[in-house]
């Protein structure tokens, strides 16, 4: 499961291992993301049907509205039932457990399916450093997990949960290490990330740094580059996250890829659309400045999929985490990998979606040779609901998404029965 590339004078790895990927890209036919037997061959029929009862509730958008407005204070008070209600309905969708351990059987369930786990302990923004500590630490675990089980592949980390908001907020328009009064904010949280990425680059395992607003993104970019020039050098473990509804990240993957061609690192490549659009247009609007969002829906889905083809063009110089729910940019990159005559199971080319979402991507091209893999967040009750609120406030709003989980479902228990 460990991955890797490169040129072969340099980094004479990536030739090795592609050596025994080759095979006929032209000769097999592209995944049937319609194919509800392979979709979820991984669940029993009492979890499908629970599952779309779940998809029938997240496409009401009053209710996961509610959930928002109510759910929320009252797990955070301890108020009777609350986090029961919240753990054996949405939180049993996308969440793999409270511990590693207790998503350990979720975590084999997918592996069965030739399905790999990207561990993400669903802590959100920390404002301590015991907090900060507690979330390495624990991220340091998934590390040694991932090391020694296939089962997972990589780790994500939030900078957010490293160090402080205001700090990150602070940098957000000047180089590292220029501002005295957050250098020892800085400093510490640099060496919690520095502490994550050398395990990491020892145990073979990669890292996928979250993308946040961009009010503190330049710090996390900085950050990013930061650890992969010092860790990408003879594996690519690092990966930054480049969320193209913003108009200006298509310029600066170019960007980044050609700084890492010049300081002798190799660029790690998470993408996706985003997640923070309501919030960054409402704060563009209140300051004055113009929005980073893009303009049109069109636009974001235009620059990702020139992004996925930027990447796999420099697929032996880039290892990209291809991550999305959209049909359309999923099929560009089979497409691509054909086309281009890349072997489906190269080592710098992954697809990863949600636990709990766009299972017909996930498990038809897992089932097809592909390298797939779930996000699996896991965590308490308390960490996780802002996450799951987001899950359930963003999905009810994309025409279409529940509409169509919810269809794949019945169609599988119709053809089971």
């Amino acid at each position: 499961m460990k991955k890797s590339g490169g040129p072969a004078n340099k980094f004479p790895f990536a030739e090795e291992i592609v050596k025994g990927y080759v095979e006929d890209q032209r000769s097999r036919p592209l995944p049937d993301f319609s194919n509800t037997e392979k979709t979820f061959a991984h669940l029993p029929d009492w979890h499908l049907v629970q599952s779309g009862r779940m998809f029938n509730i997240m496409g009401k958008s009053w209710l996961t509205n509610i959930m928002g407005f109510i759910g929320v204070p009252a797990v955070k008070l301890g108020l009777p039932g609350a986090a029961w209600a919240v753990k054996n309905t949405v939180y049993r969708q996308f969440v793999g457990g409270t511990s590693l351990i207790e998503a350990l059987p979720a975590i084999e369930n997918l592996y069965e399916q030739n399905v790999t786990s990207i561990l993400d302990y669903g802590a959100e923004a920390k404002n301590s450093d015991k907090d900060y500590n507690f979330f390495m630490k624990e991220t340091l675990r998934g590390i040694d997990f991932s090391a020694e089980a296939p089962a997972a592949n990589a780790v994500v980390v939030k900078i957010t949960a490293l160090g402080p908001n205001e700090m990150l907020a602070r940098l957000n328009d000047a180089p590292l290490d220029s501002d005295d009064d957050t250098l020892a904010h800085l400093q510490a949280t640099l060496k919690r990330l520095d502490a994550i990425c050398a395990q990491a680059e020892k145990r073979d395992v990669h890292v996928y740094i979250d993308g946040e607003e961009s009010w503190l993104q330049n710090t996390i970019d900085q950050l990013a580059d930061r650890m992969m020039a010092r860790y990408n050098q003879e594996k690519i473990i690092v990966h930054n996250t480049f969320q193209m509804y913003r108009h200006d990240r298509l310029e600066f993957l170019k960007d980044s890829h050609e700084k890492a061609r010049r300081e002798g690192y190799k660029l790690g490549a998470k993408l996706v659309r985003g997640a923070y659009m309501v919030k960054e247009n409402a704060r563009a609007k209140e300051q004055g400045y113009k929005t980073p969002i893009q303009p049109s829906l069109e636009a974001t889905h235009r620059d990702y999929n020139d992004a996925l083809r930027y990447c796999l063009e420099n697929v032996n110089e880039i290892s990209t985490c291809v991550g999305t729910h959209n049909e359309a940019s999923v099929r560009l990159m089979v497409e691509l990998l054909r086309d281009h005559d890349i072997p489906r199971n190269h080592p710098n080319i992954r697809s990863a979606q949600l636990l709990g979402m766009s299972d017909n991507l996930t498990f038809n091209l897992a089932a097809d040779g592909y390298n797939a893999s779930k996000y699996m967040v896991y965590g308490p009750v308390t960490e996780v609901l802002p996450y799951l609120v987001r899950r359930a406030q963003e999905n009810a709003s994309i025409t279409g998404e529940m509409g169509r989980e919810l269809k794949m479902i019945r169609e599988e228990i119709k053809r089971r029965h």
